[in-house]
Parts: C-alpha cells; sequence; structure tokens
C-alpha cells in the first residue's frame, strides 16, 4: 500500500460537481481563488477503498440493500482502538454526523427545550438547536492564547438558569483542534449528570488526532456516563468519504438508542446505502490504521510549513495548533481590527477562501479557519498568495 500513497500529487477536482470549487463564485465573489475551507480533503480517497468499490460495481445490480453485520462488527472493532467499548445492537445509521445532530435534538428533547452549545462551534450545532424550535444556550469556550478552555462556572450557571436538557459536544473540538483530556470530560459528564443533561457527542475528528495527545470517547468514561451519552461519528473525516454520507450513531442507554430510532424512523432512516457501507467496511481495517497514519505525517508537515512562514512574515498572526484535525484555526485580530476588512483582504488580495471565524459564531471575529488537507505544491501556493498579499498591507 505505501507505494500507492502520493499525497503531494496534486488534483483537478473541476468538473466533479465538488463543493469546495463549485461553490466559489457563490461564497467568495470569484472564482480564481484558492478553495481552504470545507472540510473534504484534496487528497486521494484510500486505494483500498476505491478497489471495494470498484469490485462491488462489477456486478451489474445496484438494488436495495441491508448493512450486514459485519459492517456493524467493523465499527465496533475500530472504536476499540480508542478502548471504547461497542456493540452492534447499540449503533444507529445517519446520513451523516450533521444530520445525526439534527436527528438527535429531534430525538432528545422537544421543542422550547434548552440546548447548551459552546462556541466558537461548527455552524450545524446551533441550526440544528435553532431550526428545531429549540432555545441555543451559550455557553462560549475561553480562550488562553494558546488553546481553548471550558468555562465550568458559567455551564453550571446556565445549566441551572435555563434547565438544559441536551449538550451538543464536540470531541475533539472543531473548529480549534481541541483534544479534551481524560479530566476534562469527566469533570463534564459529571456536571451533565447531576442535573440530567444528555449529552450528544461529536467525535468525527477522533482518528485525526496528533502524538503525544490521545482521543478519549466521552462514553468509554464509566457505566453511568455511557447511559447519559449519543455518540456520532463517521469515516469521512478520515477516508475522505464525505460525498458517501456515512454516518452513525451510538448509545449503551436503551432509551435513547429507542428515542434516536423513532426519530430516524420519522424520516425514514433505516441503513447506509450501498457504497457507504462497502466504503466503510473497506476503511475501517489494518489498512486503514496504516493510512490514517501516514496522513498524519502529511497534515503534520503542512502545519509545520504553515507555522514557519507565520513566523517569519505574518508573525501577528497567530496560529492555534491543532491537537487534532486537518483544520486549522486562525487568529487574525492583531493584524485587522475590522472582520470584514480581514474577509476582503483575504479573498481579493491573497485570493483564499477560508471559512469565515464569525460562522462559528461570535466568539470566532476576527479567526479563520483553513483546511491544509492539500498537497505540499497546494500548501505552498497558499503561502505564496499570503506573501503577495502581504506585500499589499498598508
Amino acid at each position: 500500500m505505501e507505494k500507492e500513497i502520493d499525497f503531494n500529487q496534486p488534483i483537478d477536482r473541476l468538473n466533479t460537481c465538488s463543493e469546495k470549487y463549485d461553490l466559489r463564485q457563490s461564497l467568495f465573489g470569484r472564482e480564481d481563488l484558492l478553495p481552504m475551507w470545507v472540510a473534504d480533503m484534496d487528497l486521494p480517497s484510500p486505494p483500498f477503498v476505491l478497489k471495494a468499490l470498484q469490485q462491488r460495481l462489477l456486478h451489474p445490480i445496484l438494488g436495495y440493500s441491508l448493512t450486514p453485520l459485519e459492517v456493524y462488527q467493523a465499527i465496533c472493532d475500530w472504536q476499540a482502538q480508542h478502548h471504547y467499548s461497542v456493540e452492534p445492537d447499540q449503533i444507529i445509521f445517519t446520513h451523516n454526523v450533521a444530520n445525526g445532530l439534527f436527528l438527535a435534538v429531534q430525538a432528545l428533547t422537544r421543542p422550547g427545550d434548552a440546548v447548551m452549545v459552546m462556541p466558537p462551534i461548527y455552524p450545524p450545532f446551533v441550526k440544528a438547536v435553532s431550526l428545531n424550535d429549540r432555545v441555543v444556550v451559550e455557553a462560549p469556550l475561553v480562550f488562553d492564547g494558546q488553546v481553548y478552555n471550558i468555562d465550568w462556572q458559567r455551564v453550571e450557571q446556565l445549566i441551572q438558569q435555563h434547565q438544559v436538557k441536551l449538550l451538543l459536544f464536540c470531541n475533539p473540538h472543531n473548529p480549534s483542534g481541541r483534544v479534551w483530556t481524560r479530566e476534562e470530560l469527566i469533570a463534564l459528564a459529571e456536571v451533565c449528570i447531576q442535573y440530567q443533561v444528555k449529552i450528544v457527542s461529536d467525535e468525527i475528528h477522533s482518528d485525526l488526532v496528533y502524538s503525544p495527545f490521545k482521543h478519549t470517547p466521552m462514553a468509554s468514561l464509566s457505566a453511568a456516563v455511557s447511559q447519559q451519552v449519543l455518540t456520532l461519528s463517521s469515516p469521512g473525516k478520515t477516508f475522505n468519504l464525505a460525498g458517501l454520507q456515512i454516518g452513525y450513531a451510538i448509545s449503551a442507554n436503551p432509551q435513547i438508542n429507542a428515542a434516536m430510532q423513532a426519530a430516524c424512523a420519522r424520516v425514514k432512516i433505516e441503513d447506509l446505502n450501498l457504497m457507504a457501507m462497502v466504503a466503510l467496511h473497506a476503511a475501517y481495517s489494518p489498512d486503514g490504521l496504516a493510512w490514517r497514519d501516514r496522513l498524519m505525517q502529511h497534515f503534520s508537515a503542512n502545519i509545520e510549513r504553515l507555522d514557519a512562514f507565520l513566523a517569519r512574515y505574518l508573525p501577528q498572526v497567530r496560529l492555534i495548533r491543532p491537537q487534532a484535525s486537518y483544520l486549522v484555526w486562525l487568529d487574525f485580530r492583531a493584524l485587522f481590527n475590522d472582520h470584514q476588512a480581514l474577509k476582503d483582504w483575504l479573498v481579493n488580495q491573497a485570493k483564499l477562501g477560508l471559512n469565515d471565524g464569525l460562522s462559528y459564531g461570535e466568539a470566532g471575529r476576527g479567526f479563520m479557519r483553513m483546511n491544509i488537507a492539500v498537497s505540499q505544491q497546494t500548501m505552498e501556493q497558499a503561502l505564496s498568495q499570503l506573501g503577495v498579499a502581504l506585500s499589499k498591507l498598508a
């Protein structure tokens, strides 16, 4: 497999219905920019996954399918690497993790209930609450200049004040890449158990953790905590399979599972689609572990390139070094005190399309999220464009 991996061969994604590229004009107002926003990779999906899909396509019929037990077992085996014990009957399939957030809000709360989020946070967290007629309760994370931390006093105060029923938690955190420690997760779980707040833990970035950090699944903390938690995950980020719509939910609590199954039934979500189940089974394998390890080396090299460039040419821009994921949270506040001016500079001078920090809440003002899951050549092109833009700053 080693010889098949080439993460530094640029791939042309034009005319492939790519969100990242085809939405440039509508999102940024111009086509001639380098898109480094939405969280998929400009890197090849694994050859062993593509081979499995190609093999299945040799059969001439793509009819209705049932998800076989070995797909469920593959998830159980994959989660075991994180010391998370999962049984097949604890798994419910969703179309993707964002879809799982919406279903979880519908399943575990009622209209008018308060649901807590911790901004800056991935936009569907808030939308899953507000679009389902629940009340968004924000407990912003506290940024100490290096990492984000939970405001423990505020979390407990808001839970009591608003009678919060559900916490939507991101573990590891998106957009900052923070990997929560076991001690932090235990403390958060204890507060939620005390006030009978259920937890939905989005763990889609859990495979992409940089050494020496370790991912701890929220539900793995104890039997008591597992009864409070619904875990959401997918191979989509790790193996660049977002277009196949693969997502799943896990809970050891039969009541939570029954509620999720009922929510899925109301919108006729049952099994994975045929290509999704084939891809998941191939990805969650020993080949998948080796692939993931090579990816992490590539991501680390791109982060180092970005960090070195900023240190030398743009020291005013702070890179919040991710502990997980290929998404880098950048703090531009020392360079720009006006967020719109920052956006205009990036689009029209640097010609880069990044995720707008404000889409993650007010806490993201002055920040941008950059996707570094690109070839070395593309990364160097982005840095070159930043250098040109820098020369045009007044």
